[in-house]
């Protein structure tokens, strides 16, 4: 009986306490999200990056890659296609997909004035090194849009995004459709890698695919 009922006080800790390093994790990945997205927001209010697309968007890299997983994002775009691509070309892609990816990013910052964010809880009390950050972002006289972060713990003990889903689309699902229709198309992933290159070079865009 004293086995038992020891066996059971084990187990009960161990739960409480893997509950609670789930919090943990959870407080601490959106606090990445918080702190990242009030020094985009404060630092492109100011008219020197709100008239200077290029020096808008050299900022957001800087922040940009330091919480979100770029190398990751991009592998999980390419998919299936990995195994097509050269170790070339799968850093070719990773490159101008992470440039395409922070130029969007921008933009999207750009259009937002006065925006705030509200976070909501995630009952996700797995201790697994992953998380879920739940937003909704609010701006005068628009809709609010509700924009998911899934992130990893990874081996520096950094939380990082490597999905994000906007009104319940996912980034990852929409870019990996859109390149694997151009790979199938074109049957070469130089030709997108080239589709990115060109997209990247123009100074200024107002949409992205």
């Amino acid at each position: 009986m004293f086995m038992r009922q020891l066996f059971s006080l084990l187990c009960f800790s161990f739960i409480a306490l893997s509950s609670v390093a789930a919090v943990e994790d959870i407080i601490q990945a959106q606090q990445v999200i918080e702190r990242s997205s009030e020094q985009i927001k404060q630092t492109l209010k100011r008219p020197a990056y709100q008239n200077d697309f290029s020096k808008a968007t050299q900022f957001v890299d800087g922040v940009v890659t330091k919480f979100v997983d770029m190398h990751r994002v991009a592998l999980l775009v390419l998919g299936k296609n990995i195994r097509k691509a050269t170790p070339e070309q799968r850093q070719r892609f990773i490159h101008e997909f992470k440039i395409l990816l922070v130029r969007v990013y921008t933009r999207a910052f750009l259009n937002y004035k006065e925006w705030t964010i509200t976070y909501y809880p995630n009952n996700d009390t797995t201790n697994d090194g992953k998380t879920i950050v739940r937003t909704l972002v609010h701006q005068s006289g628009k809709q609010p849009v509700n924009i998911i972060y899934r992130m990893l713990l990874n081996k520096s003990d950094e939380w990082k995004v490597y999905e994000i889903h906007i009104d319940g689309v996912s980034l990852v699902t929409t870019y990996r459709s859109f390149f694997d229709q151009e790979i199938a198309r074109t049957g070469s992933i130089d030709v997108v890698i080239k589709s990115l290159i060109d997209k990247n070079s123009k100074v200024n865009l107002d949409k992205e695919h």
